[in-house]
């Protein structure tokens, strides 16, 4: 894999740079026990171009390529996420790790996105930093449907529910009310929505869209 000497393109480097959302996003959902690196193949020698927690194995950008990834490089062929090994950091802790191959349009691996948890963690810091902290210590609730109907459905009936719960809005209120917390959570976006809406307010989907027209015409008003 690694025969092909062929340049990087600007392509290549921009498939790559995108990864680094993916780093911090790892990283935030697991804790700082979590160390990501993104590695380019484009320069074994300083491949590390993004990572995240790299004081559990004292990495930084610029540090090289493993010789595990290079390794892992001969059974990706066709395989793009290896499967989970165990390795030892410098301090001899024990770490699980994946590497997952970055491909371009050619199908070309470009790069590796190396994923490892320390396990030597005490178990207790382990779990706090999974679980909310004083910045985020509420749970918002989310609706993991099976389908597009269902996800449309659920959050109407929560709409519903919310509003119908909410003294401040009127009664002769409530419906445009509905309309509007529908429309702040993006659920017109989806198709058909509308119909569906209309169908549980019991109201004509022109008045759906005349509640969207004037939820529009007030944004507009506040620019």
């Amino acid at each position: 894999m690694l025969n092909d000497k062929r340049p990087f393109s600007d392509e290549d480097r921009a498939i790559l740079n995108s990864y680094s959302a993916v780093v911090e996003g790892v990283s935030a959902l697991i804790g700082g026990h979590c160390e990501i690196v993104l590695h380019s193949l484009e320069d074994l020698e300083h491949s590390a171009i993004f990572i995240a927690n790299g004081h559990n194995t004292n990495r930084q950008v610029g540090s090289p390529v493993t010789d595990f990834a290079l390794k892992s490089l001969r059974s990706m062929q066709t395989e793009s996420v290896s499967k989970p090994y165990f390795t030892r950091a410098k301090g001899n802790g024990l770490m699980k790790s994946v590497t997952i191959a970055i491909r371009n349009k050619t199908r070309r691996i470009i790069g590796l996105l190396c994923i490892n948890i320390n396990l030597d963690v005490p178990m207790s810091q382990f779990v706090q930093s999974l679980m909310p902290t004083a910045e985020h210590n509420e749970a918002s609730e989310v609706n993991f449907a099976s389908s597009v109907e269902e996800l449309v459905t659920q959050t109407i009936e929560q709409t519903v529910e919310e509003v119908a719960a909410d003294r401040l809005v009127s009664n002769n209120n409530k419906n445009r009310q509905v309309v509007i917390s529908l429309y702040e959570k993006g659920i017109f976006d989806i198709k058909d929505a509308i119909n569906l809406v209309a169908e549980r307010l019991d109201i004509s989907r022109h008045t759906v869209y005349l509640y969207i027209r004037q939820i529009k015409q007030d944004q507009e008003e506040l620019k």
